[in-house]
């Protein structure tokens, strides 16, 4: 099994090729200065680059697929429509937070707000200054989950780009008496870096489909 990491010398790429190497996996990178069709030399592709790069890269793959895994964040509807469409050749992971710590909260959040579904409700997000996207994916992620419980919840995210900070979202419920606050920092990009490698053994035997961290941890 061979991997490509589209993007290696972005920050999320060297942090997955540190640990790639570490548990000795047989992987390659390719940059922008690679001529991108030796993707064709890997059986996985993983790629945590920019809405943009990701989407032209899809584009081609989708005439020679290969089992994808992907962090981008950004996407509009459009976007994971060709995603989808990938999926039906080949197997593609896709989520915008590979901790498991996050997806360990995504995963009760439902029935809490159940209980909490006359609380006052709020989510914020922070990043680093250099995230472009807002609100960052994780936190519509957050909302989606809440979205089971109310479809008709109409919230703002906040967001605030600030200094390196590597992520951090909040979600907090409040009425007169208490306030609940479920609070996820990421302290480095190493516990996203671990998730690519579980998603990396999850999507390895799969042949088609589209799976993300709930898959995972089911």
């Amino acid at each position: 099994m061979k991997i490509a990491v589209i993007g290696i010398n972005g920050k999320m790429g060297k942090e997955i090729a540190n640990i790639l190497n570490e548990m000795n996996y047989d992987f390659f990178g390719i940059t922008k200065q690679d001529n991108f069709e030796i993707y064709k030399k890997a059986d996985i592709l993983i790629e945590f680059t920019n809405r943009e790069a990701n989407i032209q890269h899809i584009k081609i793959v989708l005439n020679e697929p290969r089992k994808y895994i992907i962090g981008t964040t950004g996407f509009n509807e459009e976007d994971l429509e060709i995603i989808r469409k990938l999926s039906e050749k080949t197997a593609v992971f896709l989520s915008y937070n590979f901790s498991y710590g996050l997806n360990s909260i995504l995963k009760f959040l439902p029935n809490l707000y159940k209980n909490l579904i006359d609380y006052d409700l709020a989510i914020y997000e922070i990043h680093h200054k250099f995230k472009k996207d807002k609100p960052s994916g994780t936190s519509k992620m957050i909302l989606n989950k809440l979205k089971e419980v109310n479809k008709n919840l109409d919230l703002t995210i906040e967001s605030f780009r600030l200094g390196g900070i590597f992520g951090e979202h909040v979600i907090i419920f409040a009425n007169e008496g208490e306030v609940i606050e479920i609070k996820h920092k990421a302290l480095n990009r190493k516990v996203f870096a671990i998730g690519v490698i579980k998603a990396i053994e999850f999507i390895k035997d799969k042949s088609v489909g589209l799976y993300t961290m709930e898959d995972l941890y089911s």
